[in-house]
């Protein structure tokens, strides 16, 4: 297919409806309207890309695209997202573990990783009642210097 004058181009032959729907499209695409045909549902939220991405997989390009972000769906994990971004930021604690070894190599690294949080999450949850741990604030006023403009004007009201 060629364009001349910005309008598709066949070589003679029994094409049947494909001239006109190329066209059609090509005019639907060049007005703007064809992402938003492809991604309509009835959804108020539109995440499910899959109508996009099917109308235009043939070739290799797109595949290359998709395997370069980790996105063929051949590997498992605690979140894999669409485009530049790395999936939900508060998942960040998760996903680092997957990056280093052993759990960048094991087969079972999920459960590793699952026992891993759940003893930083029961330590995070116990630190009030560890005697020790729970008097560092006091050893080291830190908060003193975030709280500094109340604690002037709360020494200047005595």
């Amino acid at each position: 297919m060629t364009f001349i004058n910005g309008q598709p181009t066949l070589p003679p032959g029994d094409y049947g409806p494909v001239p006109t729907m190329l066209s059609a499209l090509l005019l639907q695409a060049r007005v703007g309207g064809l992402d938003g045909a492809l991604l309509a549902t009835s959804q108020f939220y539109q995440t499910d890309y899959t109508k996009p991405i099917l109308f235009i997989s043939a070739g290799s390009y797109f595949e290359d695209q998709a395997a370069g972000k980790h996105l063929l769906g051949e590997q498992w994990g605690m979140m894999n997202e669409t485009g530049d971004w790395p999936g939900q930021p508060w998942l960040w604690l998760y996903t680092f573990w997957y990056q280093i070894k052993p759990f960048s190599t094991s087969g079972n690294a999920d459960a590793l990783i699952w026992g891993i949080m759940l003893v930083l999450t029961a330590a995070l949850i116990l630190v009030p009642f560890i005697p020790g741990v729970r008097s560092i604030p006091r050893w080291l006023p830190v908060y003193r210097l975030i709280w500094r403009d109340y604690y002037r004007h709360l020494e200047g009201r005595r």
